[in-house]
């Protein structure tokens, strides 16, 4: 690669990002065989730490037959390449779980690489020597020693213009102001609470935001006396009385009712043996109007081992009798029905009128979950896409959980960091999703976001989740240094609508179930590769695919209507009339409805066209063929495919998701690793392609595939 000798330190840098990506594309043509990246598909820093060849993947169900390939460890991914198929398994090394080690057999050395996300491989190595030295290459990758030498630091990839500004980027995603503000928290009509700075540079409490709203008779030695709401540390019988000052505070800020709920979330066994140890719970003589309730949410040790079970269950379990005995030993569905206990108690105590403070042991772990939930059950803008994100930035990130210690984001040296790994986020996500069964229209988004949020909590990929308080990312300067979750997410916003949602039809939720027959498991979740026991269709994604295909055809009547007025006008003098078919005239401005009018500028837009309409009505609206049901057929329209003007047509008939098991581009043929994964349709073949091989026309209104892309003559860019 020759390149000309340049003077100016702009040009010097360009010639380095160019020698960086035409180094990485090299590498990925060296692990693929095959050249099929573009240059802002995939990050740009890379580096090959070993290979494996001739490698068996085993199948863990047994239905499959091995597949030979090849292992490569990068300094970013672990990846398997199939050598007789365009299989490929990408995991990114921050979900890298234990790796485990087999005993020597006639045909090799077993590894099974346990991963975060719930993906299991067990490779089969001919060499042990070679089995070795990848468990420790893959032990190193998974375990690094600082925080700093994760991914994260390295990603430069870019999804779509997220580097315009801060909150494109998703670091700007949420300000403690402006959410008080909207829940008119200390607003001028508001004097019983006010915003305070006490803590301004995390000076009392590393784990407590900057900004903090507290009742407006408290003072700021009050404060300092009782600002972590923990256990109390006052043994048997001494008393914090800056701690009772803030209770009666809280207390009185409620005209409505003068009773505080103080909510204490461990089993009550569990309280009295910490009180044993000079810690415990509060002495109610010493506080007025107070009343105490227990709820019997366990500990992150009893958590982590209730998760270990339960994935024995879902992997392991031979026989349908073993499958429920495991299960019922595992205890995860009681544990989540706690937790929705405790969310729900509060939801309808604060819609009650009655003011409550939660607290446990630390105050970052049970006590997020449960205020969590709660607040999903009262307030529907926590059940959109941006507030669900400023609900975590809010009570989970903003008040210190330990996402490094918790998600296991650095290697455990020791028994004690070990012990501190429990799965707290991901059963708060488990809550959610049952909440959304039982209420399937009161979400904006679908159960895909919550599963791609959870993987990326732990894949160290992007900042957000990055350090175990406020404090901890600020020190790390992430917002600089690091990608935003939000803004990956932002750029698939269309993979995550909910096309059941209907907006302002549900408030309160204070009537979910809670009787345990209501509980699943989420098999979606904890068997997510384990395509043969998932639906081969997903509705949400039939019903989504089949909304964003009708307002595509709604938006092309809308364009020929638009044309064909165009037509009538320049054959008719100006003011002149039609005759409708039954014989009346009518103004041609009056041929074109202002719904067929509506043309959506993006893709975003195409689902709204239909999102005025019930799902009955959409269906009886936009069915055809002599008012037959709209099905998805795999024939596509081959028949005029352009226009008079040589512009291309959308496709009629789209492919269905239900044979849809790899890319539809020859030079890929990627196979979806998981049901859950979109198939993303083209607009003008129809066909399903992986997001590789998908681009958007530079108007942001198409999606087409890289074949229609080259017949066509709009400007397209790489998605």
């Amino acid at each position: 690669m020759s390149l000309p000798m340049v003077s100016s330190s702009t040009d010097e840098f360009e010639i380095a990002r160019l020698l960086l990506i035409d180094g990485f594309k090299r590498l990925y043509e060296t692990i693929m065989g095959h050249e099929s990246l573009r240059d802002d598909d995939l990050i740009l820093y890379c580096g090959l730490l070993q290979t494996v060849n001739k490698v068996q993947l085993i199948d863990r169900l047994g239905s499959e037959p091995n597949i030979v390939g090849s292992i490569h460890v990068t300094t970013s991914h672990v990846i398997f390449k199939a050598e007789d198929s365009a299989k490929e398994i990408w995991v990114p090394n921050g979900l890298i779980g234990t790796v485990e080690k087999g005993m020597l057999s006639v045909l090799g050395t077993p590894l099974t690489v346990k991963c975060k996300h719930f993906l299991t491989l067990t490779f089969l190595i001919t060499r042990d020597k070679e089995c070795q030295d990848l468990v420790e290459t893959l032990n190193k990758c998974g375990k690094p020693v600082n925080i700093t030498d994760v991914f994260a630091f390295e990603n430069k990839e870019r999804n779509g213009d997220i580097c315009l500004n801060a909150e494109k980027r998703g670091w700007d995603r949420f300000d403690w102001a402006v959410e008080f503000a909207r829940q008119g928290i200390g607003t001028a009509d508001d004097r019983k609470w006010k915003i305070t700075d006490f803590n301004t540079g995390y000076k009392y409490c590393d784990t407590y935001p900057e900004c903090l709203c507290v009742p407006s008779a408290t003072t700021t030695q009050t404060l300092i006396g009782s600002c972590k709401c923990a256990q109390p540390l006052t043994g048997f019988s001494a008393r914090c009385v800056e701690d009772e000052m803030l209770m009666d505070a809280i207390a009185k800020t409620n005209p409505s009712s003068s009773t505080l709920y103080l909510i204490d979330t461990r089993p009550k066994m569990n309280a009295m043996v910490n009180k044993m140890q000079g810690k415990g719970f509060e002495n109610v003589r010493n506080y007025t109007n107070l009343r105490f309730h227990f709820f019997d949410i366990d500990n992150i040790h009893i958590m982590r081992t209730s998760l270990s079970k339960l994935l024995e269950a879902c992997h392991r379990a031979k026989t349908v009798s073993d499958y429920y005995k495991q299960l019922e030993a595992s205890s995860w569905l009681k544990h989540v029905l706690a937790l929705l206990e405790c969310g729900n108690f509060l939801a309808i105590s604060i819609a009650r009128g009655i003011s409550c403070v939660v607290h446990c042991s630390d105050g970052w772990d049970r006590t997020a979950q449960s205020v969590s939930i709660a607040q999903i059950l009262l307030d529907p803008f926590f059940r959109t896409i941006k507030g669900f994100q400023i609900l975590i930035e809010k009570d989970w990130l903003g008040f210190g959980h330990k996402f490094d210690d918790r998600c296991g984001h650095i290697g455990a040296f020791n028994d004690e960091a070990a012990r501190e790994v429990s799965p707290i986020f991901t059963q708060f996500l488990d809550a959610t999703f049952q909440i959304m069964r039982q209420y399937p229209c009161a979400f904006e988004f679908n159960e895909r976001y919550l599963i791609h949020m959870h993987e990326h909590a732990y894949s160290c990929q992007y900042g957000t989740f990055l350090g175990n308080c406020d404090k901890d990312r600020k020190d790390l300067n992430l917002a600089k240094r690091t990608q935003s979750l939000w803004a990956f997410l932002d750029d698939r916003h269309d993979d995550y609508i909910n096309p059941l949602y209907e907006t302002n039809k549900y408030g309160f939720l204070g009537k979910i179930n809670l009787h345990p027959s209501t509980l699943v498991i989420w098999t979606a979740m904890y068997n997510r590769f384990d395509t043969g026991l998932l639906p081969r269709e997903n509705t949400n994604d039939v019903a989504l695919s089949t909304m964003e295909h009708v307002g595509i055809l709604e938006t092309h009547l809308a364009s020929l209507q638009s044309r064909l007025a165009e037509l009538k006008l320049g054959k008719q003098t100006p003011g002149s009339e039609v005759m409708s078919d039954s014989g009346h005239s009518s103004s041609i401005s009056n041929t074109i409805t202002p719904e067929a009018s509506k043309i959506p500028e993006r893709i975003s837009d195409v689902t709204s066209l239909t999102h005025n309409y019930t799902m009955d009505e959409k269906w009886k609206k936009n069915s055809w063929d002599g008012g037959q049901n709209i099905q998805e057929s795999g024939i596509y329209d081959a028949l005029f495919p352009y226009n008079e003007n040589n512009s291309p047509l959308p496709a009629l008939r789209w492919q269905s998701i239900r044979s849809a098991d790899e890319c539809s581009n020859i030079d890929c043929s990627a196979e979806f690793v998981t049901r859950g994964e979109r198939r993303l349709h083209c607009y003008r073949c129809g066909k399903i392609h992986c997001r590789r091989c998908m681009m958007l026309t530079s108007d942001g209104v198409e999606r087409i595939c890289i074949a229609c892309s080259e017949l066509s003559q709009s400007n397209v860019y790489c998605w």
